[in-house]
């Protein structure tokens, strides 16, 4: 049977759990008192000014008054900046379907005003380590996004001006909306200064569930480990709008996604900012879109965070033009698909931008007006899952108790840079969004650690084209063992499994024997078997975590996880990452 244990400080319930603390901290083990962001009360200071000369117009809205720094940063690619008809095309863009008055429609949560003023003091201390006036190093404020092939990049180089589109490697590391978002701030604001980093952890087929896997496990790439983010960006609406059950997005998913991002820097009340952004997607049925619309605003006012919703931009114009092929390609870049086209792109990388500008400009302007910048009561990082039909006594008890354990966990960080050890016994996702594990030779090496047998398995695939990296089965009956020992204790298992339509996915079924041999002889072995089926009815592929509870209460430090598995039914399946994990 399928595990439902809960993934890191999540319990059944979905509520914090902080008692895991003891087993495994945030990668982020830093004290940060020190600059003041646990003061009940903050304040933009004098070290902020020049930042917020940036954010300060008396002529017209910020949006207006940075116009051609905005266009400038948006010709991309380089090479077409003095293509009139590429030029002009996104001129256009901007005036008729990105103007202020339309991008006002996007905020439907600000951002909060202490976590801004926080930002903007991450923004000045990089200016003044990039102008040589701070010895120590500052980093570039990082911004992480989560999503799947829409954020990833697919098509985003379609245009309507006969631009040809480059390889695909270059194409979706610069094409991409996040990529864009980089060069709005770095060259719109910011003189060509690396002053803003944005990681794109964007992959094909990955809904919210996936990522979650990613934060939960540490499965980030090293780079994001050494630089921890500053905003966390989730990004997943296209995948998760066509999940059979959205109650489990409103209810499970995306509260986990909450925590986990909230985690990433555990002992900062503030940081990081996790933003929840509905991009425009083209799919087909409204009532669904409106559905998972209605649980974002939902969620995004219930924690406190920033809510963007990109699609309230454009989604009207499009509508009234369905039939007018011109105008959605205007818009577009391309066809009205599931994945846009370049217009759709820029589009989201300008919607971004504005809200931060805006979530910037207020908070300078508050500052500049005398008004104080005040901590949110109840931060979000404390306040566990989404708990429908409680009551709002238990609210404040659970927020409360887990304010409580992070403060004394924190407390005895003060002086440790040291990441947390992951909470894996052994764990890898073959994935551009965890990095390591990237093309079929990487997979190889990964596997040879535990593979102990191999009947028509093989690892295959490419970084970005389809099919992607994976351990695919490629016969019928094909078959494969594992042999891992505990090096701590682990009691959860979960196979990354793909799902997909079409023949060859049709009643596909895995089956999973798992034996734990416990250096315990009292014990002896524990044993249980496991189902993953490979098909469902969605005409799109998915990576779906199958998460299981391993058997005898799992296995202790040294106990040793036998895993027999075999395509059952069917001649294809596709599995593209492993964990073995305490939670």
């Amino acid at each position: 049977m399928q595990g439902n244990a809960p993934f890191f400080f999540v319990t059944v319930a979905i509520a914090f759990n902080y008692d895991r603390l003891l087993i495994s901290s945030s990668l982020d083990q830093h004290h940060e008192k020190k600059d003041g962001r646990q003061e009940d009360e903050a304040r933009i200071s004098q070290k902020d000014i020049d930042i917020c000369s940036l954010f300060n117009t008396d002529k017209s809205p910020i949006w207006s008054d940075l116009k051609k720094d905005i266009l400038a940063a948006s010709y991309w690619p380089m090479d077409q900046a003095n293509n009139s008809n590429f030029t002009q095309w996104i001129d256009g863009l901007f005036v008729e379907y990105y103007n202020v008055h339309q991008l006002r429609r996007s905020s439907f949560y600000p951002a909060d005003a202490a976590a801004s003023k926080v930002l903007i003091e991450v923004v000045s201390d990089r200016m003044k380590y990039l102008n040589g006036q701070l010895r120590s190093y500052s980093p570039p404020m990082h911004i992480l996004v989560t999503g799947g092939s829409v954020t990833f990049g697919m098509n985003c180089a379609q245009n309507p001006v006969g631009i040809p589109e480059e390889s695909l490697n270059k194409k979706f590391i610069d094409c991409a909306w996040p990529a864009r978002l980089e060069n709005l701030f770095n060259r719109g604001l910011f003189q060509n200064k690396k002053v803003v980093k944005v990681t794109n952890l964007a992959t094909g087929g990955a809904s919210t569930d996936v990522s979650n896997v990613v934060l939960e496990y540490h499965l980030i790439p090293e780079e994001v480990k050494n630089e921890l983010p500053h905003i966390v960006i989730w990004a997943h609406a296209p995948n998760d709008a066509q999940a059979p059950d959205k109650g489990v997005i409103l209810r499970k998913h995306i509260p986990e996604f909450i925590i986990a991002a909230s985690n990433l820097r555990m002992c900062d009340d503030l940081l990081p900012l996790v933003v929840i952004l509905e991009d425009f997607y083209g799919y087909e049925n409204y009532e669904t879109v409106n559905q998972l619309s209605g649980y974002l605003y939902e969620l995004a006012t219930w924690y406190g965070l920033m809510g963007i919703n990109h699609a309230n931009v454009i989604k009207h114009e499009l509508w009234a033009n369905l039939d007018k092929a011109h105008i959605i390609s205007n818009i577009l870049g391309g066809d009205y698909s599931l994945h846009p086209g370049m217009g759709s792109h820029i589009g989201v990388a300008w919607t971004v931008f504005y809200n931060f500008l805006v979530a910037f400009s207020d908070s300078c302007a508050d500052s500049a007006s005398g008004e104080r910048i005040t901590k949110n009561p109840m931060n979000s990082k404390y306040m566990g899952g989404y708990e429908i039909g409680g009551k709002y006594q238990s609210i404040r008890s659970t927020w409360q108790r887990n304010k409580n354990v992070a403060l004394d966990f924190c407390s005895d960080q003060l002086n440790s840079n040291t990441a947390a050890p992951s909470p894996c016994t052994y764990a890898f996702m073959a994935s551009t969004m965890s990095g390591g594990v990237v093309r079929p030779s990487d997979l190889i090496k990964k596997m040879s650690r535990i593979l102990t047998a191999n009947v028509g398995w093989e690892a295959a695939g490419n970084p970005i084209k389809q099919p992607r990296t994976g351990w695919y089965a490629t016969k019928p009956h094909a078959s494969f063992s594992l042999r891992i020992v505990a090096s701590l204790e682990t009691k959860y298992m979960t196979i990354m499994a793909m799902k997909s339509y079409g023949d060859r996915f049709l009643n596909t079924l895995l089956e999973i024997n798992v034996r734990i041999q416990h250096i315990d002889k009292n014990r002896g072995e524990s044993i249980a078997s496991y189902e993953i089926t490979g098909y469902h009815k969605f005409r799109t592929s998915i990576h779906s975590p199958q998460k299981f509870e391993l058997p005898g209460g799992g296995a202790k430090v040294n106990d040793t996880i036998i895993v027999n598995a075999t395509l059952s039914r069917g001649a294809y399946f596709k599995i593209n990452g492993f964990a073995f994990c305490q939670y």
